[in-house]
């Protein structure tokens, strides 16, 4: 009788969310993934530690959620969430990045996200947001909810924190190109554009960001750069 009891009990427990971890950093992912197997209701499905590797793994990972930096080799982050949403449509990706959200948590729901978080904010919010999501909810910081809110409200003047804040998704990506030391060709070979679409897009960044000429603008861009990366 005790036996059939545990059987029972056994065959009620709720089966585990299915995790899928993109991250080009070997360390990062091992973390991710001793976090999340310890818990109760997450398992990590499956790991990439490149956005052309994850296109090829995750579909057949069948994951509940997929969370992955922004910060990819071969591919921007942004675009891999596009990618991800138009082989997957409704797929569920949570941003999981060192990059300072209040520059691009809002590009990264606009990608498609679900949800963003930065990497310093800590297992215990990290697994609040995962939850969150999976709940069918959309997960930013208190401080990134406070900035959309006054946004939408009209109280919070767009695009007066930083310069680059004027840009759109596409020109942002071709910016950050620019600093990491890309030439227009392997801009427009990385982002599926022609040569003269990228050169356009020069032009308008350098116009928004008040640029005299594209040597000023590519020494901007890698002093930009250079800045993340220290996560300034």
């Amino acid at each position: 009788m005790s036996t059939k009891k545990a059987s029972t009990a056994k065959a009620t427990v709720p089966p585990k969310h299915r995790i899928f971890l993109v991250d080009d950093h070997p360390i990062v992912l091992s973390g991710f993934r001793l976090l999340l197997d310890s818990q109760p209701d997450l398992e990590v499905c499956g790991a990439a530690g490149s956005a052309e590797e994850a296109l090829e793994r995750v579909h057949g990972s069948k994951a509940e959620l997929v969370i992955t930096d922004l910060t990819l080799p071969g591919r921007d982050g942004l675009e891999f969430i596009r990618d991800v949403l138009t082989m997957i449509p409704g797929q569920p990706v949570l941003v999981v990045s060192m990059h300072d959200e209040l520059l691009y948590a809002e590009r990264a729901l606009r990608a498609g996200a679900r949800g963003y978080l930065m990497k310093e904010a800590g297992s215990e919010k990290m697994l609040a947001a995962i939850r969150h999501v999976l709940a069918g909810n959309v997960y930013v910081s208190e401080r990134m909810s406070a900035r959309i809110l006054e946004a939408f409200s009209g109280n919070h003047s767009r695009n007066t924190d930083s310069p680059v804040q004027k840009l759109s998704n596409r020109e942002f990506e071709v910016f950050r190109m620019l600093g990491e030391g890309l030439m227009t060709k392997e801009i427009a070979v990385r982002l599926h554009l022609s040569e003269k679409t990228v050169a356009v897009h020069r032009t308008h960044i350098k116009e928004k960001l008040g640029m005299k000429s594209a040597t000023e603008l590519t020494h901007q861009a890698v002093r930009w750069v250079e800045s993340e990366r220290r996560g300034k």
